[in-house]
């Protein structure tokens, strides 16, 4: 659920377009009814995301006037004292909500900086502190005058663990002096990329090439540099070719988790190795997260802390993603993470993913739902709040914003994280299924092919073949979608939603037998779901009139198969 309810006529899509991308950029977050479809849920998501939204703005306009759904909601958000009127060309709001101010936008030239928006801001703020509306950016002057900062909450040191990742100076395996010096940029660049995760404690390059061409134990080198984890590798020159070689150690335990050879031009190597790079510190990070996951779960009760719940938790999603025991699994873990650090926004930002996956997956009791909704947006806000310059907690938050319906946001967040850190594989996975409900198809199979580049195995490399069935779903490749739907299902057959999905496309290819069987493996493993329950993922596409075709299809399989 989101901050701001905007309620306008659709005639003025455009314009309440650029004011809620405007206010995006502003740290809030907004529903709108781009986000939604046609059928028999129109009305009651609009009556949820009503309710719950902290302030509705009404935009006033001549066509608005005509508009009973405006009229409704304007009266809703009054008797709520929730109401924050503009006026988009200047005209007077009907009889009964003339009281009330109306903040004049006929002059508005789009921008963060016009008189208008900085008032609306500033009256935003105020119904911020009245009612805690979070509005976490100060990128404009008017926003940062209208709106406090706050000075995020750590958690008390020892609670949350940070492992240590030493990156070694890469070796020159070659007489070539040339290679020497690239073996020595990419193991800065490797160290710079990696820093970029705050949960991670990565040594200094001063700290790392005092072991330059050393051959010290492994555990030595752990303890002089406090890490759990070392990266080692080499550069070989072969002609006009060169091969990069390079490990994941647990020393610890002495291990190699992960290693890899990457073969390519040597003028790719000294011209442009940032893809080199980031291939590198993608397949660490996404390594890292099932080690550690790992990890815990051999750990002693008395280590186990707010860190190791939430890694197991992400190991859980890259797994198992959308079945009723991990999500249930993901839930219980981030209450105990949270039990012991409260102010932890990794574990809140996870906690709203879980509650919103919940949710769009239908695994909930009917009056359930509410509490559900609570949480989502409650753990949305406080992750928001602690984490807003952590990446890894933002990669989450644009996962739950994408789960939410704000795919708008989503967008704005994950773009944000892979500004700074390109080489995260799991934000271009992510990316991938909120370019697809918006319609930009072609970003997304980037997208993905990029996570899949990044991090071919570990992290969130299960899911991409799924994403990519989710994706040319939506794009309406049927022939495309169904073989990596059909597979996803083999995979894990408890996935209610994979199942649906199928059996639409076997319902579109006229396979009723195979479609009814899909439908009755979804009822088997989730007897709470319904076709209402995911109407908002299916509904809320970008080709609504897709969305709708498909809805109808699903729930005339599911009639038929209760006869």
């Amino acid at each position: 659920m989101a901050d701001i309810f905007i309620s306008y006529a659709r005639p003025d899509r455009d314009r309440v377009e650029a004011l809620a991308a405007k206010l995006e950029s502003e740290g809030y977050s907004i529903w709108w009814d781009r986000q939604i479809g046609g059928g028999t849920e129109f009305s009651r998501t609009i009556e949820d995301e009503l309710g719950a939204a902290e302030v509705v703005i009404v935009a006033w306009s001549e066509h608005a006037l005509g508009s009973h759904w405006v009229r409704d909601e304007a009266d809703f958000a009054r008797s709520e004292h929730k109401l924050l009127p503009i006026s988009l060309d200047g005209v007077l709001p009907p009889l009964g909500f003339r009281q009330l101010h109306s903040i004049p936008f006929a002059s508005w030239d789009g921008t963060n900086t016009h008189s208008a928006f900085g008032e609306l801001l500033r009256s935003l703020g105020a119904h911020k502190h009245a009612d805690g509306i979070a509005a976490n950016s100060s990128s404009s002057s008017s926003s940062s005058s209208s709106s406090s900062s706050s000075t995020p909450v750590k958690p008390p040191q020892g609670l949350v663990s940070k492992p240590g990742i030493a990156v070694l100076p890469f070796a020159n395996m070659s007489v070539d002096g040339e290679i020497e010096f690239v073996a020595d940029g990419l193991t800065e660049d490797i160290i710079t990329l990696l820093s970029s995760n705050r949960h991670l404690s990565v040594p200094a390059r001063t700290s790392v090439f005092a072991f330059k061409g050393q051959s010290a134990d492994m555990r030595e080198i752990s303890d002089a540099l406090g890490a759990r984890y070392i990266v080692e590798g080499s550069v070989r020159k072969m002609n006009q070719r060169a091969r990069v070689t390079v490990q994941l150690i647990a020393a610890e335990r002495g291990e190699h988790i992960w290693a890899k050879k990457f073969d390519l031009a040597l003028e790719d190597l000294f011209e442009s190795p940032d893809d080199i790079v980031e291939k590198i510190a993608g397949s660490v990070f996404a390594q890292l997260t099932w080690a550690e996951a790992d990890r815990s779960e051999r750990a002693p009760p008395e280590e186990q802390g707010p860190w190791e719940y939430c890694q197991r938790t992400a190991a859980r999603i890259s797994r198992a993603v959308g079945s009723v025991s991990t999500i249930h699994a993901c839930m219980e873990e981030m209450e105990k993470a949270l039990a012991i650090a409260p102010d932890y926004a990794l574990a809140h930002a996870l906690q709203s993913w879980g509650c919103n996956a919940a949710i769009i997956n239908g695994i909930y009791e009917d009056r359930e739902l509410p509490g559900y909704i609570d949480k989502a947006k409650a753990h949305l806000r406080l992750a928001r709040q602690l984490g807003q310059d952590d990446l890894l907690t933002l990669t989450y938050i644009g996962a739950s914003e994408n789960f939410a319906g704000m795919q708008d946001r989503a967008l704005h967040t994950l773009e944000q994280v892979l500004r700074r850190n390109p080489a995260s594989a799991e934000a271009w996975h992510l990316i991938c299924q909120v370019y697809a409900y918006l319609g930009r198809f072609d970003e997304s199979r980037l997208a993905i092919e990029r996570a899949s580049a990044l991090a071919p195995e570990g992290g969130f490399a299960p899911l991409h073949a799924w994403y990519r069935g989710l994706m040319e779903f939506l794009a309406g490749d049927y022939t495309s979608a169904a073989p990596l739907l059909e597979r996803k299902a083999l995979e894990q057959p408890e996935y209610g939603y994979v199942n649906i999905l199928s059996a639409i496309c076997e319902d579109v290819f006229g396979n009723k037998d195979a479609a009814f069987k899909y439908i009755a493996k979804a009822k088997e493993h989730n007897p709470q779901l319904r076709p209402e329950k995911v109407a908002g993922m299916i509904l809320t596409q970008f080709d609504r009139d897709k969305g709708q075709r498909e809805y109808d299809r699903l729930q005339a399989l599911w009639s038929a198969g209760e006869q």
